[in-house]
C-alpha cells in the first residue's frame, strides 16, 4: 500500500535535487523522507508514501524550507502540492539567511553532493537496501 506525491516548486537557478520530509501533523516528528530531482519547471514525484495525513516539507541544498500542512495521502492515489518558491541562500540548513551562511559558503565551496550537500537535519542517508527496482533512490521514500 502506498501513495504518490506530485509536487512542484518554483526554483531560483534551474533544476535542483530536493529533500521532501513527511512529519506527523503539527509536530517536528519526521516519519519519512525522500530525495528527488526536479525538472526544469520545478516538478517532482515521490513514490512509496505510507497512506496518512502529514505536514510535508521541501528543501534544496541552499534554500529556505517550505511546509504544506495537513496533506492527505490515500493508497493508490496521487496528491498534488504546489509549494511555492524555494528562496536560496540558507547554506547552513537552519532556515535563516545570515552571516553564518557566508562563512559556510567560503569554508565548503564546491564540496556539496546531490541531496545531501547541506548541514542540519535535512541529511539523507544511503539508499535503502535493496534499492528500488529501478535501481535508484531518487523519487522514493528512504528509510
Amino acid at each position: 500500500m502506498s501513495a504518490t506525491l506530485a509536487g512542484s516548486v518554483t526554483l531560483q537557478g534551474g533544476q535542483k535535487n530536493i529533500v521532501v520530509r513527511f512529519f506527523t501533523p503539527n509536530t517536528q516528528t519526521e516519519v519519512m523522507k525522500a530525495c528527488s530531482p526536479t525538472d526544469a519547471s520545478g516538478n517532482f514525484t515521490i513514490y512509496g508514501i505510507t497512506p496518512g495525513t502529514y505536514d510535508v516539507g521541501v528543501k534544496c541544498d541552499s534554500s529556505l524550507s517550505l511546509l504544506a500542512e495537513d496533506k492527505v495521502f490515500t493508497d493508490g492515489q496521487t496528491t498534488n502540492i504546489s509549494f511555492g518558491t524555494l528562496l536560496q541562500g540558507d547554506l547552513t540548513g537552519d532556515d535563516y539567511i545570515d552571516a553564518t551562511d557566508y562563512t559556510y559558503l567560503s569554508d565548503n565551496w564546491q564540496k556539496w553532493g546531490p541531496c545531501y550537500g547541506y548541514a542540519g537535519n535535512w541529511l539523507i542517508p544511503a539508499c535503502p537496501s535493496p534499492p528500488p527496482a529501478e535501481g535508484a533512490c531518487y523519487g522514493y521514500v528512504i528509510g
